[in-house]
């Protein structure tokens, strides 16, 4: 069944409500069961990255490599702020950038666990006053389900 835009962005309210429980100023999360709950977007990780960042309060950003933009514009049914890289710029600058905007600019960020390690070291190099935190918690109340998640960590990357 395919869901709407109003259904995305009910998730979207959700996970902003339980990170307001949680004491999170916003979550960053990379492709995967999250990404695509709270937003619809099916996307594959590569060493370009495509990331979403959830503020508590505000409008959701995506920041995604300049190349793909248009392919992506035709999936993404919540959040106009779309934030492209360029092959010599830094995704997590944009990552950054959109934190300071929404006004994050101390407190926790959540994680999503299923990130790789550089894109976490990445945007903590950017951001470095901010404690990151795993989103787990806030993500299971938002309804995610991360089993899908957590199955495909016990096998070796290709």
């Amino acid at each position: 069944m395919m869901q709407t835009a109003d259904e995305f962005h009910a998730r979207i309210e959700k996970a902003q409500q339980a990170m307001k429980e949680f004491g999170l100023g916003a979550m960053v999360l990379e492709p995967g069961p999250a990404m695509m709950y709270l937003t619809g977007v099916r996307w594959g990780k590569s060493e370009r990255s495509f990331l979403l960042v959830i503020p508590a309060k505000g409008e959701p950003a995506i920041v995604l490599p300049g190349f793909e933009e248009m392919r992506a514009r035709e999936l993404i049914q919540v959040g106009s702020d779309i934030r492209v890289w360029q092959e010599d710029e830094s995704p997590f600058e944009r990552v950054a950038q959109v934190l300071k905007d929404r006004n994050v600019t101390a407190g926790r960020v959540g994680m999503d666990e299923a990130a790789r390690f550089f894109v976490f070291d990445g945007v903590r190099k950017q951001a470095p006053a901010l404690d990151y935190v795993s989103a787990t918690q806030v993500l299971k109340a938002a309804g995610v389900d991360l089993s899908q998640a957590a199955a495909g960590r016990g096998r070796a990357k290709q």
